[in-house]
């Protein structure tokens, strides 16, 4: 029994989601390779906004019934396109992807701007 064959009742979420999938691509003729990373993306900002959860390479292929393989390089590419990040890990130099690592929606880069110094006035 292999992981993926375990989260249908572990993860409701997930099994919503490849059930309301189904019907999606059903009403698609063919599915590409930019519009499954399209779907990919969706699905992790769907479950990071609902559930503020990570998600993992092997959930995406059960969900899409693609090889891990597949979405693994996925998931590298929109990683280094910026759209999502490894989960828990800050923004500071990053190494090589890792490909069984959690990904997670990025968050917009927070920035602190600094107070605007007054003016000096001759004495």
């Amino acid at each position: 029994m292999s992981r993926s064959d375990r989260l249908e009742a572990r993860d409701p979420f997930l099994a919503d989601y490849k059930q309301n999938l189904q019907e999606v691509i059903k009403g698609m003729k063919k599915v590409g390779p930019s519009g499954l990373q399209l779907l990919v993306q969706e699905m992790i900002r769907s479950r990071w906004i609902k559930d503020r959860r990570a998600t993992y390479t092997y959930e995406v292929a059960w969900v899409f019934d693609q090889k891990e393989e597949a979405i693994s390089k996925i998931l590298k590419k929109l990683e280094e396109d910026g759209n999502i990040e490894p989960a828990g890990l800050g923004r500071g130099k990053k190494g090589p992807v890792k490909p069984y690592k959690p990904r997670t929606l990025r968050l917009p880069k927070q920035t602190i701007q600094k107070p605007s110094r007054p003016t000096k006035k001759p004495v």
